[in-house]
């Protein structure tokens, strides 16, 4: 195996932007979190062309964090649910990006009520809500990129220590 710019070269010609000597590629980082930002607007929109309810309109933007999930299954990654790397990220980071696009969605329908020329010509521009929206889900996965030595998201291990040392705070405070 021959390293090169952050991918593995597997003496086939197949390139794998994830290395597991050296941990997760910036640049497959990067361009997972983009594509997540795309298609969690683009969820949510086909929640609202289907006159869904505004909850499940953005809660379609999740379903395509599945994707990701599906792919680590399929390419034998482990998955690491509590991981920035991982698919907790994936989930967090795509309802909240439907979610702002939905919600300034129904403000802009909101704010238009009764004037079907100010609906298509005022209001909220779809390209700002658009990249509102994108631009959240970029922004979760950034701040969880770069936030997980701190702990912004914990391994499920992690999770579980945390949560008994707080117990057993909260016991000794009880007796």
């Amino acid at each position: 195996r021959q390293y090169f710019q952050g991918g593995i070269d597997d003496n086939n010609g197949f390139t794998n932007a994830y290395d597991t000597d050296k941990g997760p590629s910036v640049i497959r980082y990067t361009f997972e979190s983009i594509a997540l930002g795309t298609l969690a607007v683009v969820g949510a929109q086909q929640g609202i062309v289907r006159s869904l309810h505004p909850l499940v309109s953005a809660s379609l933007g999740v379903t395509i964090a599945f994707g990701g999930v599906f792919r680590d299954l399929l390419c034998r990654r482990d998955l690491s649910l509590g991981a920035a790397t991982g698919c907790q990220s994936y989930g967090i980071a795509s309802f909240s990006g439907a979610a702002v696009y939905v919600a300034l969605r129904e403000l802009h329908v909101w704010n238009c009520a009764g004037s079907t020329s100010k609906l298509l010509h005022g209001g909220i521009p779809i390209g700002f809500r658009i990249f509102c929206g994108f631009g959240t889900a970029v922004a979760i996965r950034t701040v969880a990129w770069m936030n997980k030595p701190d702990g912004l998201f914990l391994t499920m291990e992690e999770s579980a220590v945390a949560n008994k040392r707080k117990l057993d705070n909260l016991g000794k405070e009880w007796r």
